[in-house]
């Protein structure tokens, strides 16, 4: 009687009263939809209103994007909802030109998501997909601002702040944490888990993981500690974004006895 109340599905509603027991996987999975609705305090006309206003924006995104940018790397593509690259671009910190390219990914994966999205009828199972989207769309724009505002004496004022030894303990740490990251294939299994999940859980945990190794990586390029071939292809397969010019020598993941 509840999820008639919530889905009005009178077909559905007599075919579990016929046969309980058999479908009641079926109930308990219907049932999730609408909890998880809730438990985000929102209602199902509020997923229709909130979808409505995220697609207008994307609507709009989507219509500014050239047709041959699919065609071009990633690092030179026109990304749509933004005024393109800064005139400084390839003087500013590894980190922060990482964005242009990192969003270039997340803009793929925007596009994928938002005609998933159109394709949904009903807000109960639209929800899910409609948060991940959103939070991908909001992590887009939040990670362009950052770009935009990045002052250029942030570097050299935290490269006076930091002691040679607090450095090297910086430096030794960042290596560690990415041996780790790598261990057991952790970071590529997550990155491809992530791009065929729709759920929020599994894109957060590895866009945390990602983000936290893309900050490793960033320290040791930015203070000349080269990385070898092998672990480069792990660390691409992984999400983590390199440019052309970093060096390619050798960062050995740290053995277990030296951890």
């Amino acid at each position: 009687m509840l999820l008639l109340r919530l889905n009005r599905n009178k077909a559905l509603y007599q075919s579990i009263m016929l046969r309980p027991r058999r479908l009641e996987n079926t109930l308990n999975y219907e049932l999730k939809k609408f909890l998880k609705i809730r438990l985000d305090g929102m209602t199902l006309q509020e997923v229709q209103d909130s979808a409505k206003e995220i697609y207008a924006e994307l609507d709009t995104a989507v219509k500014e994007e050239p047709a041959d940018n699919a065609e071009k790397p990633d690092e030179e593509k026109e990304l749509p909802a933004h005024g393109g690259k800064r005139a400084d671009h390839d003087q500013l910190p590894e980190n922060i030109k990482a964005i242009w390219t990192q969003n270039a990914q997340r803009w793929k994966k925007i596009k994928e998501l938002y005609n998933t999205c159109l394709g949904i009828e009903q807000p109960c199972d639209l929800a899910e997909s409609l948060k991940v989207l959103k939070d991908t769309w909001y992590k887009y724009k939040s990670e362009f601002a950052r770009y935009d505002a990045y002052d250029t004496s942030q570097k050299e004022n935290a490269a006076t702040e930091v002691s040679p030894a607090q450095l090297a303990k910086n430096i030794a740490n960042a290596k560690s944490y990415i041996s780790k990251a790598l261990k057991k294939d952790k970071l590529q299994k997550m990155n491809a888990a992530a791009l065929n999940a729709n759920d929020e859980k599994t894109l957060e945990n590895y866009e945390t993981l990602r983000e936290n190794v893309q900050q490793r990586v960033d320290l040791l390029l930015d203070n000349e500690q080269a990385i070898g071939d092998d672990i480069r292809k792990k660390l691409i397969d992984g999400g983590v974004i390199f440019q052309e010019d970093a060096p390619s020598e050798t960062v050995r993941p740290q053995k277990e006895e030296e951890k």
